[in-house]
């Protein structure tokens, strides 16, 4: 068994673009009128409202339209929507590099959320983008010191882990996750728990506080967060082994999508103990459970 740390972040498309457009622009005919008379704000709304199909049939085509028309007047947000469309192929087929070509324009305008995206193509690079770890660093860290919180945790993740391109600094990771963790990001969340439970970057070691990270970040539901509680149990760690416990909680990190707790729930019921009676039935089927999932994968 080991800790479950997120070591970098994964893009989900629909939920990072839910943030930054409230979804709270509705088709209106007074909105056509506004967009139409050159009104670059309604313009971005009514885009929001085709791409959400708010009111109005959605239609990705002229959301992406309407984008751009705001755009054309320089409206920020316009700006990173176009990029974001192009980045994941919604309405126009994907092209990377012109996503980046927007999204540095809106990054360039201060827009937090193309200053996040704009690191991360940087950072790990995509199809037509060579990784510049330099400029991912300048992008990521404008959009983190600013405040966003994806980018606090990315950085978090980055200084944390280290790669060949950036040295591991556990002082830098521990700030940025502290910066998170006031905005309730959960993979931060998570992985200041881990400091605390191993003491690290001159934090005390403290079971407790790492407890109480875990719990937050598993009712966040985070997978990681409850399959660390799960770890916790299991190890005694500040508290009696309780295999039935780390049990319960690896067996919510699978519904939280945290899908390698399957084989430590294999090992807890092929084991047994602590509270938790021994069964190599359901040890075989979480096992066969996991083997299932790797065969979908390949």
């Amino acid at each position: 068994m080991k800790l479950k740390n997120i070591v970098f972040s994964i893009l989900l498309s629909s939920s990072i673009f839910t943030v930054v457009h409230a979804e709270d622009a509705s088709f209106s005919p007074e909105l056509v009128q506004q967009a139409k008379s050159g009104d670059a704000v309604a313009q971005n709304n009514l885009g929001d409202a085709y791409y959400y199909g708010n009111d109005v049939d959605q239609d990705f085509g002229k959301a992406l339209e309407w984008f751009k028309k705001a755009a054309a007047k320089g409206n920020a947000d316009a700006l990173f929507s176009v990029g974001y469309m192009y980045d994941y192929g919604e309405g126009v087929e994907e092209d990377n590099p012109t996503a980046l070509k927007w999204y540095t324009q809106a990054a360039q305008k201060g827009q937090l959320y193309a200053q996040y995206y704009l690191g991360y193509l940087y950072l790990y690079g995509d199809d037509g983008v060579s990784i510049n770890t330099k400029k991912g660093l300048e992008w990521m860290t404008k959009s983190a010191d600013a405040g966003l919180d994806l980018a606090q945790a990315e950085l978090g993740h980055l200084y944390n882990d280290g790669n060949d391109e950036v040295a591991q600094d556990l002082k830098k990771a521990l700030h940025y996750y502290q910066l998170a963790v006031k905005q309730d990001e959960s993979s931060a969340i998570n992985n200041l728990g881990i400091f605390y439970l191993e003491g690290k970057a001159g934090l005390k070691q403290d079971y407790k506080e790492a407890l109480r990270l875990f719990t937050l970040a598993s009712k966040a539901e985070n997978g990681l967060g409850s399959s660390n509680i799960a770890y916790v149990y299991e190890e005694g760690k500040g508290v009696e082994k309780n295999y039935k416990k780390a049990a319960e909680y690896y067996s919510l990190a699978v519904e939280q999508g945290e899908n390698e707790a399957l084989l430590d729930l294999a090992r807890l019921y092929e084991n047994g103990g602590f509270g938790l009676a021994k069964n190599l039935k359901k040890s075989k089927e979480y096992e066969a459970q996991w083997n299932e999932l790797q065969t979908e994968k390949n």
